[in-house]
């Protein structure tokens, strides 16, 4: 009887070592379902958060684009100002060489009320 009952112990050991590992296993199961779950949501979240960087440096890249094409036409702008003074300061002077009254006339005092008003619109400018 002892020899039985030594026997039937050793059965349950065994059924109950295999129902751990069971459990253990189960639980191994269940808890990697959870890891892989978060790391979905992670790969969905890092997923949503790179298009919208994607969308942010498309559009700043566009922006940069539009001041660079600004600072290109203001360039342009300026230069053809200073090209235009350039010429008339060029036709003035050749004037003022070839044109004895031209000259006289432009050496000729400017009237204080003349230059007041001048001097008034060249501060308000500022």
């Amino acid at each position: 009887m002892t020899a039985k009952l030594v026997g039937a112990l050793c059965v349950v050991i065994a059924f109950l070592a295999v129902g751990l590992t069971a459990y253990h296993y189960k639980l191994a199961a269940r808890d990697a379902v959870a890891e892989k779950q978060a790391a979905e949501r992670s790969l969905a979240t890092a997923i949503a958060v790179n298009a919208d960087n994607e969308k942010t440096m498309t559009a700043q890249a566009n922006e940069n684009a539009r001041v660079d094409r600004l600072a290109a036409d203001l360039a342009d702008e300026v230069d053809a100002a200073n090209n235009s003074t350039l010429a008339v300061a060029r036709t003035l002077a050749d004037l003022r060489a070839k044109n004895a009254d031209v000259n006289s006339y432009l050496k000729t005092h400017v009237p204080d009320a003349l230059r007041g008003l001048y001097d008034n619109a060249a501060a308000g400018g500022r």
